[in-house]
């Protein structure tokens, strides 16, 4: 297996398949270009894309006047 890999649940080594837990900070930092696997010891190029919303909604129903 040795091919670009998408995931959103963590890095996926394109390499051997194994998906990384992101259970560190630097797994969110859009600065970090590169990663080593954790099983097969391969170092793979990899883009971080951070992504943010907001929901909102009013605290109480406004009253009739």
């Amino acid at each position: 297996m040795a091919g670009e890999t998408y995931e959103t649940d963590g890095p996926r080594c394109p390499y051997c398949g194994f998906l990384h837990t992101p259970d560190e900070p630097f797994y969110y930092d859009e600065d970090t270009t590169t990663l080593e696997c954790g099983k097969c010891d391969r170092e793979f190029a990899m883009r971080v894309y951070t992504s943010t919303s907001w929901s909102c909604e009013p605290l109480q129903e406004a009253s009739d006047a």
